[in-house]
């Protein structure tokens, strides 16, 4: 008898060390994962933070770009439209008085964006803490996208209808009027209007796109201080 009690203290002492080794176990492991999550977590913060900065330089670099074609395109918008008030004017076209303008608007001034940053974080799954600021660069993006789809498109209607009509009467190379029989055509006149009606609706997104992409960097320089 004295042994067999002595064996079920024996046992009741085996069952609470057990229990005792369990819980360290337990508690062991649950500790070093919250360290894994914790660490986890900086490393991912610290990347996302890295990530963040890389888009705030380069809408920063994209807004320079902006702001050096402001100008240029404002200009190309009252130079179209000034040809179109000679052209519309009913008066004997001089060629010293529409060549300046017949040139300039030949050119293109397109914005070449950098979205290489943007396209990145986008792409990454660092952590839940940015989403507000993401789901605005997916805005930003998406303006971008159509941005660069209509300056492409507008581009290639200039070279298409504006360069290809003049091809004959104009050498665009020396900037020299060779004949006024197409320019004082009314099928030109026609092309000149629509060419401004193009340069004001894309100017109108190109300011958009700007005035947009000035509040983003706005964002992601308070992200980055």
């Amino acid at each position: 008898m004295v042994k067999f009690g002595t064996s079920r203290r024996l046992k009741k002492n085996d069952i609470y060390t057990y229990m005792m080794e369990i819980f360290i176990v337990i508690f062991g492991i649950t500790v070093a994962y919250q360290l894994n999550v914790y660490y986890e977590d900086k490393k991912d913060l610290k990347l996302e933070q890295s990530a963040i900065e890389r888009v705030f330089s380069e809408t920063t670099t994209n807004q320079q770009v902006f702001e050096s074609l402001i100008g240029n395109r404002l200009k190309l918008e009252r130079d179209t439209r000034q040809l179109a008030r000679f052209l519309f004017a009913g008066d004997a076209l001089a060629e010293d008085s529409i060549s300046h303008y017949l040139f300039d608007i030949n050119k293109t001034h397109k914005p070449f964006l950098q979205m290489e940053a943007l396209n990145f974080y986008l792409n990454t799954n660092y952590t839940n803490k940015n989403s507000d600021l993401k789901s605005d660069l997916l805005v930003l993006k998406g303006l971008y996208l159509e941005l660069r789809d209509v300056v492409d498109y507008y581009v290639r209607m200039k070279e298409k209808y504006y360069g290809d009509f003049l091809v004959s009467d104009v050498d665009f190379g020396e900037e020299k009027i060779i004949s006024l029989d197409k320019i004082k055509s009314v099928e030109f006149k026609n092309l000149v209007v629509n060419l401004l009606s193009n340069e004001l609706e894309l100017n109108e997104l190109f300011v958009r796109v700007y005035e947009e992409s000035i509040v983003i960097e706005g964002k992601l320089s308070e992200k980055t201080e």
